[in-house]
């Protein structure tokens, strides 16, 4: 749940301690400082580097992490639990300890069976960190005929609570101060890399936006875009537009051009890219006067065809981050066709606004504004930049400036009040946290300005996305998401994943860590090749085996038979997959995705039908296949 929507749920139900909300509470506290954070955790899992933070809110050393919630189950059984952790672990079910261990890189023996009731029964889990290397825990339950898996992210649950609401508001202005680039104006001696986030480049924007639409944009930001992060900042918009009209070496072509057959084509890569997980179309059925539809949390494209001309938004389509490496808007592999066809769909119906009239006084006008209001702190340009202020370490007076209701001689932001609450708190504390860059943080942060959640999950043939970190090898993910790849896992779907490069690293190393496993993937050891050769046998079926060929391609070998769906071509499992979710994907496939077509071939205990093959040990044999796909 993204961090603004649960303090504006948690506002508008005016109760606190009886929401039963997704994941759980997680509380870490630094040992050597005592200093505290709270943050809602997806999972009973982390990792952190030795010498790094565990919070930008802590600062690297010893820490205890504490996960408090509900794991619920719809029948009353029995269930064991089993830890991976390089630190101490207590894990309370319903206020007794079922498993009390310290462990350096290992894995707990399984407990005995612990009795859960039907619904929420109360958890506690307690993780000291360890005195020497990485800190990292991970903890399973086992159902009864069931493998040991993670603790699925259905059964956690949490209440919301004084302390949670008010952490949740110290992490909310700190994105805020991140995403709003106010480190670029209030600086400060060290940041990390998110904090260095960038704007769109000044440098031959006039050829790749027209004139009149700048003005318009320049004059208040949010009135085009709700979610615009711009603040309104100066007085003679169209001063600062016809200076960079006249900059112009190739001004934008305005002509109109366009087809219905190629608005119609244009729809369905519109759809089948899922756009509308992030964007409302041009011509949505329920837009206002004001240029806005029904959901302010999409960006609206009704305004495309007076941003762009035919060329430049071909050129934006293309390589989004091409002039702002930090843009939320994903790249995509579009054909020629596709381009031409969306590029129809978008500009159906354009308007170009009025442009300004231009004169040397105009012109000189918009470059000195340009100048001496803060424009060139953001934004990358020739130009000598005359704007100084306060730097962060000096902010006092927290009730004026851009914080001020209403901002006097400031940037207007617009900030809803609830913005401006979290900012104010987040500037009373300790501001040390725009040093500390922890990737688990980012990935959090990110999830929500990239609106992942809009397509992993509600989508169909899309993962969820709380699996992804467990699922995926951070490496390979990083390549993916970054765009560097040019196999797709489901070659079927029309769907692509889009990329977004200079979020990929981090991101993927967040992901990872979040669910308790390092951010780069340890070397393996050599391939027993005995094992890989009995994982050959029971891939192809040949002699005998699973035949998983008949549904999976390998490399340039496609399926040989497909039934219902197609498999995953195995050529990218071994780069792809993380070890153990491998192995729990190819014990019980439903565990995973209940609506699988993977078939099952091992029973409750674990074992196989193909007794030929290690006496029919189920764990052997999908080592085996994994040794087989590693090469």
């Amino acid at each position: 749940m993204p961090r603004w929507l649960y303090i504006i749920l948690l506002a508008l139900s005016g109760s606190v301690g009886h929401a039963q909300l997704p994941g759980l509470t997680l509380s870490l506290q630094s040992i050597p400082t005592k200093d505290t954070d709270q943050i809602i955790a997806q999972n009973a899992a982390l990792y952190v580097p030795a010498g790094q933070s565990a919070s930008p809110f802590l600062a690297p050393g010893k820490f205890q992490a504490t996960w408090t919630g509900f794991i619920s189950t719809g029948l009353r059984g029995d269930y064991n639990f089993q830890a991976e952790l390089n630190g101490a672990l207590k894990l309370e079910i319903s206020n007794t300890v079922v498993l009390e261990v310290t462990g350096t890189n290992s894995t707990s023996a399984l407990t005995k069976p612990i009795r859960l009731t039907k619904g929420a029964n109360p958890l506690r889990a307690t993780f000291t960190s360890p005195a020497i290397g990485d800190a990292f825990v991970r903890i399973f339950w086992k159902p009864v005929d069931n493998p040991i898996q993670p603790l699925p992210y259905a059964a956690l649950t949490h209440t919301d609570t004084p302390e949670l609401q008010k952490t949740t508001q110290l992490h909310t202005g700190r994105d805020l101060f991140i995403e709003h680039r106010c480190i670029k104006c209030h600086t400060a001696d060290a940041v990390s890399v998110e904090f260095a986030v960038d704007a769109p480049t000044f440098e031959g924007l006039a050829g790749r936006r027209n004139p009149g639409w700048l003005a318009g944009w320049i004059s208040g930001p949010k009135s085009l875009r709700r979610s615009a992060r711009m603040p309104k900042i100066i007085c003679d918009a169209a001063a600062v537009a016809t200076y960079f009209a006249s900059l112009a070496t190739n001004p934008p072509d305005n002509t109109t051009q366009g087809s219905p057959d190629l608005f119609l084509a244009g729809r369905k890569v519109f759809e089948d890219l899922n756009c509308n997980a992030c964007h409302i179309p041009p011509k949505g059925e329920n837009a206002n006067p004001h240029g806005e539809d029904s959901d302010p949390n999409k960006i609206s494209l009704r305004s495309v065809g007076e941003k762009f001309s035919w060329q430049s938004l071909k050129e934006f389509l293309t390589k989004p981050n091409q002039h702002y490496a930090w843009i939320h808007m994903p790249k995509f592999r579009l054909t020629d066709e596709q381009l031409n066809q969306l590029a129809n769909f978008l500009m159906a119906g354009r308007v170009l606004p009025l442009q300004p009239a231009s004169t040397p006084e105009l012109v000189d006008r918009g470059k000195n504004l340009l100048q001496t209001s803060g424009c060139l702190n953001c934004h990358a340009m020739n130009l000598p930049n005359k704007f100084t202020t306060k730097p962060l370490a000096q902010l006092k007076n927290l009730q004026a400036g851009c914080l001020g209701d209403p901002p006097k001689g400031a940037p207007d932001y617009s900030f809803a009040p609830y913005e401006r609450d979290a900012l104010r708190a987040w500037l009373a504390i300790d501001r040390a946290s725009v040093s500390r860059l922890v990737p688990a943080e980012f990935a959090t942060h990110q999830s929500h300005n990239l609106n992942c959640l809009n397509c992993h999950g509600p989508v169909d043939n899309i993962p969820p996305f709380e699996i992804l970190g467990a699922k995926l090898r951070p490496e390979w993910s990083a390549k993916f998401i970054a765009g560097e790849l040019t196999e797709k896992p489901r070659p079927w779907l029309d769907a692509q994943m889009p990329a977004f490069p200079k979020y990929a690293g981090l991101f993927a190393q967040g992901l990872t860590m979040q669910n308790g496993l390092p951010p780069q993937t340890p070397p393996f050891p050599p391939a027993d090749k005995e094992m890989s050769d009995t994982g050959h046998k029971l891939v192809s079926g040949v002699p005998v085996g699973f035949g998983c060929i008949q549904c999976h391609a390998i490399g340039s070998t496609g399926a040989l038979q497909v039934f219902e769906a197609p498999g995953i071509n195995l050529e990218l499992a071994g780069k792809r997959l993380q070890h153990s979710y491998f192995k729990l994907w190819v014990r019980r496939p439903s565990v995973i995705d209940m609506n699988s077509k993977m078939p099952g071939f091992f029973d409750d205990e674990g074992k196989s039908p193909l007794t030929q093959y290690y006496g029919g040990d189920g764990d052997k044999q999908i080592e085996a296949i994994w040794q087989a796909l590693r090469l």
